[in-house]
């Protein structure tokens, strides 16, 4: 009974919240896929396109877009603490590496339809 983790506890702010759980799950996938866009936006907005990184901007677009995929994977792990049997390391290890391949597959896609867009006609 003491170790029994099958019952979990909604936390304090969920038990007096106004927003219908069904809401609030929609709410929190649509925040984790507009984190994973504005990361990707501001990727596709770098000039990272040389091999060794000497401007500015380029520096600080990566940080903005690791910050949007570092909220997004917070989120995520959120999602994924349901789970019990599984431990808060690689929760987070599998939050980071969901949302990186989120990212890195709505970049290929983009950077796909940018040349087909660019191609002469």
């Amino acid at each position: 009974m003491l170790f029994d983790h099958t019952k979990t506890q909604p936390a304090p702010h969920e038990q007096n919240s106004q927003i219908p759980p069904r809401a609030r799950t929609f709410l929190i996938y649509g925040a984790i896929l507009a984190l994973i866009s504005a990361s990707t936006a501001s990727m596709m907005l770098c000039p990272c396109d040389s091999v060794g990184i000497r401007d500015h901007y380029a520096i600080a677009l990566v940080a903005v877009a690791a910050l949007f995929g570092l909220a997004a994977s917070f989120l995520v792990f959120r999602r994924l603490r349901r789970d019990t049997g599984v431990t808060a390391f690689l929760r987070a290890v599998g939050a980071v590496v969901l949302v990186g391949l989120a990212v890195f597959a709505e970049l290929s896609a983009a950077m796909y339809a940018v040349a087909w867009l660019a191609r002469p006609r």
